[in-house]
């Protein structure tokens, strides 16, 4: 260490050493910043950076090492051999060049320290190449323990200057690279030096050695080149750092216009987040970069999306209150600052999870009483067949119906009757017990089971019971409403082992009990089979029914809440009976279901409606309801097909509605049949949506024209919260999916102001107008108007008085 000190202090001019180390600092950080570019271009213009960063440190070193030479002092004249003295720029380049290569190419961070200690050799054999140059007499002595510290030291602080210069993120470490590298050049230059011993060296400069004069000029004019290469990495330099920070600034404006939340990573630590990401874990997003994602993301999320090949993954957020929200994550790989990151989107899933939980309570609960609906009943009522006849038990159904519900609806209102209903699941909810099952199937329809009876008489105990808890609800109203219902029960497998005649039975003994005066429960016994038998003559009727001309079609018309025009109307069917007079559709429609005489009926409407619809001047839809045994007939697109034709009927026109029971039996008939129908220009409608089975897959599997919601959802919807959230969520549904929703059963101008203000389409109910033959609708048919409120008939006035 002695002689290194003495030999820069004394032997050297420091004047010269400070210009020396000036020149190295310049070709150092000209060759950091040039291998930065280096390493992120690819193919040729990589290889002419590397080229280009070689010359500049090769020179660097060369010029660095011959300016120190100058100011070195060894008490006599020296000269340069000019072979030796070009052969070591030469080395220099090359060598350093080699391991600047190395460097560029190299994918790990241990490949840049190593090309950093090849740069610390180059910088080795260039100097003892220059001091080979030296023309002098005798021969220098070299300390060799000196001379390997040399070489390790520019080993070293070359790897070093590599490994902590070459991050294209940090502008700095630029610098400190330089740094490094400056320091390892001079260090080895200084350290070597104190390792040469000129004591028996002596002076024989020949005429053809080139003398410091021309040495200095050498020096000078790769000085020159050095500092053009300086000036060029600086503009380099400045040129990305400006570029860099304008892709910053456009980059985060763009990520936090998103409304996904970004995050960037880099493996599992966060560099980056948006606003949006922010606003959802409800941190402070400069805190977040630098931390783990694992402090938000499952492992197991993570994982996935990181190293199991996934790009999309549902997880849950855990957010800085606690909360976990549930999100779904889409990774893309992504160049940021110049190296490989992963950019992950994260999407908040709260609103469509709450849709979903809307829908599925939708599919399976009673949205009015909440109460399982009928497809969840029958699925219970199957179960239990099953449980009942392998473990050898009994259990009864209960079918309820109120007494006289009608007159509620018609006295009261139907806000009244709707409370009537909550009230009657509230009572059967706290009546029952254990495993009994109340649902509601539909209007003023309950069924119950219950399950693991001993005895007939303790589903007649649990009968009583629930008439009791009415009886106690009566003498809390005050509004005139009062719960009277009717029971039928039937028992396992005495009865009927079959679920479908097991509830016709429970049905046939609560028509008895109805029959017997109301307000009681009895059980079935075969002498109610009268009713069934009542049931197939009026199937024997229906059968005649077209033959006979006793079928006729009444008209409602669809309304587009907007504008108020009549968009098209919905034809029904109705039966005169010549003996029991006009007998309701749903009386006479299941019997010709269950007969197949819906076949024929089902085309007779299919057919007039068409030809109706085709005479009419205004080109309206025309809107007809097919049932399950239409939809699954095979013949069915061919007639439908058929019926256009002949009728002349614009396929547009026509817009077919079906049930989701029509899918739940067969789905790929019924979606066949229905592809089959949407050939040949015709639309399809889902009719009464929100009963049923409401399946999302459904919706899904077809693209339907239209949804539909039921009457039951849009009755007193202004002020019942839980049908206008229902409602609100079949909307945002059909939104979602560019359906147009069509309400159900409008009456009153307050729920259809309600479905103004949630944006709902179209409508049709008693509002605009009751079922009517279509000469009452003569002025919409003919084009005369599309405002009902100019048709004078008088049960339109007499309702728009109510």
């Amino acid at each position: 260490m002695f002689e290194v000190l003495y030999n820069l202090v004394v032997q050297h001019d420091l004047r010269l050493v400070i210009i020396a180390a000036a020149i190295c600092m310049l070709s150092a950080f000209a060759c950091v910043s040039i291998l930065v570019h280096a390493r992120q271009a690819k193919g040729a213009a990589r290889h002419v950076w590397v080229a280009i960063a070689s010359v500049a440190v090769g020179f660097g070193i060369w010029a660095t090492h011959f300016v120190a030479m100058l100011s070195f002092d060894a008490g006599f004249h020296v000269g340069y051999d000019i072979g030796l003295t070009g052969l070591s720029l030469l080395i220099a380049i090359l060598v350093c060049g080699g391991g600047l290569w190395f460097a560029a190419q190299g994918t790990h961070r241990g490949d840049l320290a190593l090309g950093g200690a090849v740069v610390g050799i180059g910088i080795a054999v260039m100097h003892f190449t220059g001091m080979a140059s030296l023309v002098v007499g005798g021969a220098i002595e070299w300390n060799s323990g000196a001379v390997a510290a040399s070489i390790l030291l520019g080993m070293a602080l070359g790897g070093a200057a590599l490994y902590w210069g070459s991050d294209p993120a940090n502008k700095k470490s630029r610098w400190v690279g330089a740094g490094l590298l400056t320091l390892a050049v001079c260090s080895m230059h200084f350290t070597a030096m104190g390792a040469a011993g000129f004591e028996n060296c002596y002076a024989i400069v020949g005429e053809t050695d080139m003398s410091p004069a021309n040495l200095s000029l050498a020096a000078t004019l790769a000085s020159i080149f050095i500092l053009l290469f300086a000036l060029g990495a600086v503009f380099l330099d400045a040129r990305e750092r400006k570029r860099s920070r304008l892709e910053a600034d456009r980059m985060r404006g763009l990520a936090d216009a998103a409304v996904e939340g970004l995050i960037v990573c880099d493996d599992q630590a966060i560099v980056a987040v948006n606003t949006s990401f922010e606003n959802l874990v409800g941190g402070d997003k400069k805190r977040l970069p630098g931390r783990s994602i694992l402090e938000f993301i499952p492992s197991s999320a993570c994982q996935a999306l990181l190293h199991g090949g996934q790009d999309l993954v549902e997880t849950e957020l855990h957010a800085h209150n606690g909360e976990l929200v549930p999100v779904e994550l889409v990774i893309h790989e992504i160049d940021f600052g110049g190296k490989p990151h992963h950019a992950i989107a994260v999407r908040d899933l709260r609103n469509r999870k709450e849709a979903e939980r809307h829908i599925r309570f939708l599919a399976h609960h009673d949205a009015l009483t909440g109460l399982p609906n009928r497809a969840s009943f029958s699925a219970r009522l199957e179960s239990e067949i099953m449980s009942a006849a392998e473990m050898d038990k009994r259990f009864a159904v209960l079918c309820l119906d109120l007494d006289r519900f009608k007159d509620v609806n018609d006295l009261f209102g139907h806000a009244a009757g709707d409370a009537l209903l909550r009230k009657v699941a509230s009572a059967l909810e706290r009546t029952l017990g254990g495993d009994q099952i109340a649902a509601r199937l539909g209007g003023d329809e309950f069924a119950l089971i219950v399950p693991d009876i001993t005895t007939p008489a303790e589903a007649g105990h649990v009968a009583q019971a629930i008439l009791d808890a009415f009886r106690k609800e009566n003498q809390k109203t005050h509004d005139g409403t009062l719960i009277s219902a009717s029971i039928g029960i039937a028992i396992y497998p005495k009865d009927a082992e079959e679920a479908e005649h097991l509830m016709n039975c429970a049905d046939t003994a609560l028509y008895s009990a109805k029959d017997e005066g109301r307000g009681i429960y009895k059980f079935f016994e075969m002498e109610m089979g009268a009713q069934l038998r009542d049931r197939r003559l009026l199937e024997h009727d229906a059968r005649h029914a077209v033959v006979r001309n006793e079928l006729s079609l009444v008209y409602q018309p669809q309304v587009d809440i907007k504008s108020g025009e009549v968009t098209g109307f919905e034809a029904l069917v109705r039966w005169d009976h010549p003996e029991r007079g006009r007998i309701s559709p749903a009386e006479f429609i299941p019997v010709a279901e269950d007969s197949g005489l819906i076949l024929q009926i089902g085309e007779w409407v299919l057919r007039h409606a068409c030809q109706q619809a085709a005479k009419w001047q205004n080109p309206l839809s025309i809107a007809i309801n097919v049932s399950p045994v239409q939809l699954h007939a095979p013949q069915f697109p061919a007639l439908v097909c058929e019926i256009l034709f002949e009728t002349g009927l614009a396929p547009n026109r026509l817009e077919i509605e079906v049930t989701e029971t029509a899918l739940v039996k067969n789905m790929s008939r019924a979606l066949s049949a229905l592809r089959q129908i949407k050939a040949l220009g015709v639309k399809v409608a889902m009719d009464d949506f929100g009963t049923g089975y409401s399946s999302l897959s459904n919706l899904r599997a077809f693209p339907f024209d239209k949804l539909k919601v039921d009457q039951s959802f849009i009755k007193s919807v202004d002020s019942n919260g839980q049908s206008a959230a229902i409602v609100q969520a079949v909307l945002g549904l059909g939104k979602g999916l560019n359906l147009p929703v069509l309400a159900e059963g409008v009456e009153r101008p307050e729920e259809l102001e309600f479905l103004r203000g949630a944006v709902c389409q179209s409508a049709q109910g008693y509002w605009f107008g009751r079922p009517q033959t279509i000469d009452v609708y003569e002025a919409i048919t003919s084009g005369t108007t599309t405002n009902l409120d100019t048709i004078d008939f008088e049960p339109m006035r007499e309702r728009r008085s109510a």
